[in-house]
């Protein structure tokens, strides 16, 4: 599930480009995403049985605060970073998450790091700094966006796999996006920028954007989180800068250097190392399951 949730939040990128190329706003863009998001998770939550009224107050007051702070707050501070920085930087920058995962893990969960998760960590860790390349670090207001992007994902993955042990993914999905979706709206209101999209082109990138790398990712991954623990998806999810990258060049013409793909190779390899880990020794600690 978390890999599958890999893959769908690896288009993200590829859909923002589209996005702004057919003349969407970022917030316009993140309110737009949202609605259409937590209005199709609504319908699959009452098809599938999962109906997000009949959680518990307790569980459905903390998802509602995850999706209506955390999340808004990582998705605008990674938007707002790449319309000053470059995509690759935001990345790489972005991608610093699931070393902070471990070691938050570490600091406030009492959780220890064996040696394999080291392994993954430094494999998973190194092959995204070569996938983007090299990127060179200039003072801008966008840096403050970047770095506060990873930290507040940090602090959605810890929460969340609590609040997700024990309710349904779809009714959980459904809550959490209903909630990111008003405050996102309420922002590009406050903007000015709340407006439907002008052209077929608008409307079809949104749409995207709205199931694949939003209903899609998070439903996977919600789903995903509670049955491996926050730092073993955390370091499964770095196969999505391999997949953005793939799909940049098969779509939007990138090149591939020699460096890229050796990092593409380096982040496979950390996957295959966690999931080797946890197949062969079973009683690893709950860091890694």
């Amino acid at each position: 599930m978390v890999l599958g949730s890999a893959v769908a939040f690896g288009t993200l990128s590829i859909f923002a480009k589209l996005a702004y190329s057919a003349g969407l706003g970022t917030e316009q863009l993140l309110a737009f995403r949202f609605v259409l998001a937590a209005i199709g998770m609504w319908v699959l939550s009452f098809a599938v049985g999962q109906s997000p009224l009949r959680l518990p107050r307790r569980q459905a007051a903390g998802l509602l605060a995850l999706g209506g702070v955390l999340y808004p707050a990582q998705a605008l501070t990674y938007f707002y970073a790449l319309r000053t920085l470059p995509a690759s930087l935001c990345v790489l920058i972005v991608y610093v998450y699931p070393s902070l995962v471990v070691i938050a893990g570490w600091l406030f969960l009492r959780r220890r790091v064996s040696v394999w998760h080291g392994a993954a960590l430094a494999l998973s860790f190194l092959g995204v700094a070569m996938l983007v390349g090299g990127a060179q670090l200039q003072l801008a207001s966008g840096l403050v966006f970047a770095f506060a992007a990873p930290l507040c994902y940090t602090a959605f993955i810890l929460l969340g796999e609590r609040a997700m042990s024990s309710v349904p993914a779809v009714a959980a999905s459904a809550t959490m996006m209903s909630a990111t979706a008003i405050v996102l709206c309420a922002v590009a209101g406050i903007e000015g920028r709340l407006d439907l999209p002008h052209t077929p082109s608008a409307w079809a990138v949104s749409v995207g954007i709205a199931v694949v790398p939003t209903m899609v990712a998070i439903s996977l991954f919600l789903a995903g989180l509670p049955r491996i623990g926050a730092a073993r998806a955390a370091l499964l999810s770095t196969l999505e800068p391999v997949v953005t990258v793939s799909l940049a060049i098969a779509l939007l013409g990138d090149r591939f250097s020699v460096l890229q793909a050796l990092g593409g190779v380096l982040v496979l390899l950390a996957v295959v190392v966690v999931q080797a880990a946890h197949l062969w020794r079973p009683g690893l600690p709950s860091a890694l399951r």
